[in-house]
């Protein structure tokens, strides 16, 4: 007979750790650029609503879970049904709480767009009900929760069948969310002025929801054979949380990696930095070829390049900053008029020469006199 059990719980375990790992540097990217909001806190619940829902995975697996359960009807038996009652509720939340913060990390980077702003609230809003009612309907629909593990209990239960068919609809709206997340940055970006490289980065970052997608597909097609009373088999009940704690950890560490990429690329700079060799200039090189303002080659191509690396330094809601955009000015010259003078903007020199002719000035001069007399 055999388990499969041991080897489900070691590669989920491997999962969770993973999206543990990711969030932890997501935190830490967002701590560094001052930008740890909402969206941050919700990552961190749906982690450790994931690890706890992991650890019950493990006590099923410790009392059978991954071989057949058959019959008779045992306390082990009876605790597997109990941990997976108590994980697949766990799970669920975790993914929907993690899907909701990458939500609002799109509100919070698309703010200034109102039609954005209506599409993720209520995507938002419909997912997390629909979840969240998923997740309590099971535990809800007999008026003695002691069912779902012990057959002994005697009490009424609702309609049963109902739940499965909600359960349809709620991982169905799910996987559309899914691809509605992978589709919508997408058309964002690809409006976006910026390099073709940093913007094709941006989008395959944003649009990795798409494997989730695929996961939450097959784990609906899934749902009937969850474990219960009445179905002890484990077979479909394997694939089920398989797929179940699957999308979970995709959904937590795609949604995260957009806020690590600056963090990512800064590190491989660093390093790659520290083998480039430099070569020294002489007081006479061409290198340091001063300008009418004192400026070196070096500090202009400094300044140039300063803007090009805040951009692909800077995560996606610095490069959609809506305040930013939203309340800086411009001088006639075209120069943020709130940013120090070495910032860099679209500037314009005018150099302006006057010559003076004394014969010409007495001859004006004469002219102006005679018609004001």
């Amino acid at each position: 007979m055999s388990d499969k059990g041991p080897e489900l719980e070691r590669g989920l375990w491997a999962a969770v750790i993973i999206a543990t790992l990711i969030v932890i540097l997501r935190v830490f990217a967002k701590i560094k650029i001052n930008r740890f909001f909402v969206d941050d806190v919700l990552m961190i619940i749906a982690v450790i609503l994931a690890i706890a829902s992991t650890v019950f995975l493990t006590l099923s697996v410790q009392h059978g879970f991954g071989k057949p359960l058959g019959k008779p009807f045992t306390h082990d038996t009876s605790l597997v049904l109990k941990y997976i009652a108590i994980q697949i509720p766990l799970v669920t939340l975790s993914t929907t709480i993690a899907r909701t913060a990458f939500i609002v990390y799109l509100v919070a980077v698309l703010g200034t767009n109102k039609g954005y702003q209506v599409a993720l609230w209520t995507v938002l809003v419909i997912q997390l009900i629909g979840n969240i009612a998923s997740a309590v309907l099971p535990l809800s629909i007999c008026k003695d929760v002691r069912i779902l593990w012990d057959p002994t209990i005697e009490t009424t239960c609702g309609d049963l069948t109902a739940v499965i068919n909600f359960a349809y609809y709620s991982n169905t709206f799910n996987s559309a969310t899914d691809l509605f997340l992978a589709l919508f940055p997408t058309i964002v970006f690809w409006n976006l002025n910026l390099k073709l490289r940093i913007k094709a980065g941006l989008i395959v970052l944003l649009s990795l929801g798409v494997v989730a997608m695929v996961a939450s597909i097959v784990k609906t097609t899934k749902l009937t054979t969850l474990p219960s009373i009445t179905n002890l088999g484990t077979a479909g009940g394997l694939e089920l949380i398989r797929w179940g704690y699957i999308e979970n950890a995709i959904i937590i560490i795609t949604s995260s990696m957009p806020c690590i990429r600056p963090l990512i690329i800064s590190s491989v700079r660093k390093i790659s930095s520290a083998t480039r060799s430099y070569e020294l200039s002489g007081p006479f090189s061409n290198n340091r070829r001063t300008d009418q303002y004192g400026n070196t080659n070096a500090s202009r191509r400094a300044r140039r390049s300063h803007k090009s690396r805040d951009m692909e330094l800077g995560s996606v809601d610095r490069i959609l900053d809506h305040e930013h955009s939203a309340h800086t000015s411009r001088t006639a010259v075209g120069r943020d008029s709130n940013s120090p003078t070495n910032d860099l903007g679209i500037t314009k020199q005018v150099d302006i020469s006057v010559i003076t002719d004394d014969n010409a000035s007495r001859s004006t001069n004469d002219g102006l006199e005679f018609r004001g007399l």
